[in-house]
């Protein structure tokens, strides 16, 4: 999926920024922790290594299942067990998974475990205060004040919408959403704190999301979104990339204090009314 065609959420650019990383440090073994179904990374990037051992994890079973029934090259293995042995890849890859996590410092502190030391860190993290959260705030408004149940009935000129079945490529079947909302300057203060020194950054996309998906769409506009993204102010993209270097000893500073300010205090309460998780 990722290597063979862009979407509004830079998949395709996402695995190019992997491989190249991949290429350049020529890993034996790599965790995709956070993986999902494993549909947006961890399976296009086995089957294009199938010299290295990849290792999928992720909580969420109903997501692992759906990965282990998938068609998967032999050098890679899905698992929703924990815990992951320590210091033993060489890459640790963490793609739309620190937006999830209640304790920010400790789960990166835990990925800079699994890292031998001199590896690196893949880590990718949605823009808190960008195109995408702003649209999934939208959303969020439109769905706890019962507007958009009146829009979908609009929409289907009166008629309920059925209940779409999961799709065989997607990305995640968990129900998590966002409690945590950062800025460039924020993430870049955490890895500091964690002991984790950046060696590239880049954005992915500069419009993603609710409202948008349905209008990014075809090669020439989603190339157009995600060159976008390069281009303006990483402050303007919708998510953004990191590649993050551990040191040569590979041992992570202690975890510090977390405490959300007040607007991810505030997105969050509303993110977990939606999905009807309080």
């Amino acid at each position: 999926m990722a290597s063979d065609a862009e979407n509004s959420y830079g998949w395709r650019k996402r695995f190019a920024l992997v491989a190249e990383t991949i290429d350049e440090l020529a890993p034996a073994r790599i965790l995709d922790i956070g993986c999902g179904t494993g549909a947006g990374l961890t399976v296009p990037l086995a089957h294009a290594y199938p010299g290295i051992e990849f290792l999928g994890v992720d909580s969420d079973t109903l997501s692992i299942r759906q990965a282990q029934q998938s068609s998967c090259p032999p050098n890679l293995r899905f698992s929703d067990e924990q815990p992951v042995p320590e210091r033993q890849f060489d890459l640790v890859i963490a793609s739309e998974v620190l937006e999830h996590v209640e304790n920010p410092p400790a789960f990166i502190a835990g990925l800079h475990g699994y890292v031998r030391p001199g590896g690196r860190l893949v880590i990718t993290v949605p823009n808190g205060y960008g195109p995408f959260e702003f649209f999934s705030l939208i959303e969020v408004l439109l769905n706890l004040s019962g507007a958009q149940r009146i829009l979908r009935v609009i929409k289907h000129h009166g008629r309920a919408s059925a209940t779409a079945a999961p799709a065989d490529d997607a990305v995640t079947l968990a129900v998590s959403p966002h409690v945590n909302f950062f800025s460039r300057r924020a993430l870049l203060r955490l890895f500091e704190a964690t002991g984790l020194r950046l060696q590239r950054f880049q954005p992915t996309t500069f419009l993603c999301g609710y409202l948008i998906d349905s209008l990014i769409r075809g090669p020439r506009i989603t190339g157009w979104n995600a060159r976008m993204a390069d281009r303006l102010p990483p402050a303007f993209a919708s998510d953004w990339m990191f590649v993050l270097e551990t040191g040569d000893d590979a041992t992570p500073l202690p975890a510090s204090p977390w405490r959300r300010n007040t607007w991810s205090r505030l997105r969050r309460a509303l993110n977990r009314r939606r999905w009807q998780l309080d």
